[in-house]
């Protein structure tokens, strides 16, 4: 089996205007593997082509090396890994070395306080809270106590619920070290992205005033710089992007992690097709902690991102999501629906 044809898309939710882009690779014998990325840009899928023509999907995880640093590197790594457990009859998990667990915890954002009923309803049972900084507020320490009141009524609200405080890197530094020491009461699970300033002095002055763990590695485009930040002891909870590395980079940078006991909970706003992949990822990781997915607080979308791949694999239960053992990525995408929403 070899890769023919690589064919990239980039869909838009109608409801939501959320973007991503959607990767098809074709083999010679008419299999056909899906992957996912933030973006893929035309030189990035005309130097993918190149790379992967011809190539044995089992390759995938050299083949990804070549593309490091764009994007695009993910979305092959997926479609490759996809032919490959389907070529090998297996799941995904299986070709990563075995499952390390049976269903993957899961976290979604919640925008706005009014949300947490319907995704109550959905099963959901963690979330990813934006912190903002409200404009009508000079004095800092009432900042800081009117962000920490609502996350006090957040954790009032329910014995069984989680939060993540997302500072969204917009934060300055003075206002995130503070937070971070206001929040110890609440427990959240982590403080994510504290700071607009994020150099290394910045985040270890913040992790030494405060018991509060902090969630880093958005923007990271290749998984090098980690280890320093482990070494450094900055980061309890490593938050790589899924859709910028892919599955096995993830997992590299997971194997970095795990001698330092810092949990991985990848970082994912993108498609169903990426979903399947964390899933998958999930299942693999020994450190592994949460699983992010966006919202779907619309009927209209939560149906339309469950036709994209054939089920309803975004669907929790008890703030879990279930493992699928079909072979690949264990996903059937609806080309024309795929086709229909890059128009």
């Amino acid at each position: 089996m070899k890769i023919t044809a690589l064919e990239a898309f980039d869909v838009r939710e109608p409801a939501t205007g959320r973007t991503y882009a959607v990767l098809k690779a074709t083999t010679d014998q008419n299999s056909v593997g899906w992957g996912e990325a933030a973006h893929i840009s035309r030189a990035a899928l005309a130097k993918a082509r190149a790379v992967t023509s011809g190539q044995e999907p089992s390759r995938y995880d050299v083949l990804t090396r070549q593309l490091s640093g764009d994007p695009v590197s993910a979305a092959v790594n997926m479609a490759l890994l996809d032919l490959y457990g389907q070529e090998a009859k297996a799941p995904v998990f299986q070709l990563l070395g075995g499952p390390t667990r049976f269903k993957v915890r899961a976290m979604t954002t919640l925008a706005k306080p009014a949300d947490r009923a319907a995704l109550w309803d959905q099963g959901h049972r963690a979330f990813l809270v934006p912190v903002a900084l409200p404009s009508t507020i000079t004095a800092r320490p009432k900042i800081i106590e009117g962000i920490a009141s609502q996350f006090a009524a957040l954790r009032s609200a329910s014995e069984n619920l989680d939060f993540v405080a997302d500072g969204l890197a917009a934060l300055p530094s003075a206002e995130a070290a503070d937070l971070a020491v206001a929040l110890e009461p609440y427990h959240p699970l982590w403080f994510d992205r504290p700071t607009r300033e994020p150099n290394d002095e910045v985040l270890g002055r913040i992790a030494a005033e405060s018991t509060t763990p902090l969630g880093l590695g958005h923007h990271l485009a290749e998984i090098s710089p980690v280890q320093n930040y482990l070494r450094q002891g900055i980061c309890d909870i490593l938050r790589l992007s899924l859709n910028h590395l892919g599955i096995t980079p993830l997992r590299r940078a997971a194997a970095v992690a795990e001698p330092y006991y810092t949990a991985v909970a990848p970082h994912h706003t993108g498609g169903p097709i990426a979903t399947a992949a964390a899933l998958h990822l999930a299942a693999s990781l020994p450190n592994f902690f949460v699983q992010e997915v966006p919202p779907a607080l619309d009927r209209e979308t939560r149906q339309l991102r469950d036709d994209m791949v054939g089920a309803p694999i975004e669907a929790v239960k008890d703030g879990y999501f279930a493992l699928t053992t079909k072979p690949g990525l264990g996903i059937r995408v609806n080309e024309s629906l795929i086709r229909r929403l890059a128009q």
